[in-house]
This record gives structure tokens, sequence and C-alpha cells, in this order.
């Protein structure tokens, strides 16, 4: 019964440098497997035909992955580790959505056999790019103007704090 309890004790065993090389690595394997489950979802879907409904569980998991991720940042108020909430940023990762968002839908297009000529394409990739760029940016400047209030709060905790 001791080791049971050993396992789940809460006493760190590792120094700071350990937990921030632990983090590291944490970081990095879990921006590889939200990706690698994204680029899993769309390769079968497009490429090998399946339904919705099997890749519902994987779909289920990247998306709980990136909520939680999501509701973690905003909550801490961060926002991107090199840049800060604001237009460009939002302007450019808008247009790079809504360019992938156009290419998916091109690429899927074709696969499936979708397109007869080329006004068959120019309308549903217009159409998929603005929505994506119009729903990617307001998200992106929701996320921004939530950040922005969100650090002022805790800067405000951290100085009543220190009086």
């Amino acid at each position: 019964m001791r080791r049971l309890g050993r396992l789940f004790s809460k006493k760190k065993v590792v120094d700071e440098r350990e937990q921030m090389e632990m983090f590291r690595i944490e970081h990095y394997m879990y921006w590889f497997t939200f990706w690698a489950l994204l680029i899993s979802i769309l390769v079968q879907l497009i490429f090998m035909d399946a339904l919705f409904r099997q890749v519902a569980g994987e779909w289920t998991v990247f998306l709980l992955m990136a909520a939680g991720l999501l509701i973690g940042e905003l909550a801490g108020g961060h926002f991107d580790y090199n840049t800060r909430p604001g237009w460009k940023y939002y302007l450019a990762w808008s247009l790079l959505a809504a360019a992938a968002a156009s290419g998916i839908a091109l690429l899927n297009g074709i696969v499936h056999g979708w397109y007869e000529s080329v006004s068959d394409v120019i309308q549903p990739l217009f159409i998929s790019g603005v929505n994506t760029f119009l729903i990617t940016y307001a998200a992106l400047a929701a996320a921004g103007t939530f950040v922005k209030y969100r650090r002022r709060k805790l800067e405000e905790e951290y100085d009543e704090d220190d009086r």
C-alpha cells in the first residue's frame, strides 16, 4: 500500500532545470500530436474516402486538445510566444487560414472529381476562403481582446497583493 501511495505522491523529485526540460519535451510532443492528429483526419477524409463517423473519435480528441489549450491560455492571459494581439497578427493568420481552407477544399474536390470546369472551382473556393477568413479574424480579435482584458485584471490582482 505504501508503494501505491508513493506512486501518487505530490512531492517533487526533480529540480527546476529538470522540470523545465520536461515541460519543453511535453510542449513539443503536444504540438506534434496535435498536428499529426489533424493531418491524419484530413488524409482519411480526403484520400481514403472515410466517412466522418469513422474519424469522429479522433476529431473529438483533437477538439478536446484544442479547447483545453485555448481555455488554459486565455485564462492565463497568454496569446502567443512571439507576438502581441493586434490587427496585423489577426490579418496574417486569417489569410493563412483562408488559403489553407481553400487549398484543402480544392484538393478534396480534385480527388473526388467534383469540378468539371474552372467555373465550378472558383465559387466554392472563394466562399470557403472568405468564410474562413472572416471567422478566423473574428475569433482571433475576440481572443486578443479577452487576453488584453485578462492581463489587466491579473496585473491589478498582483498590484493589490504587493500592497
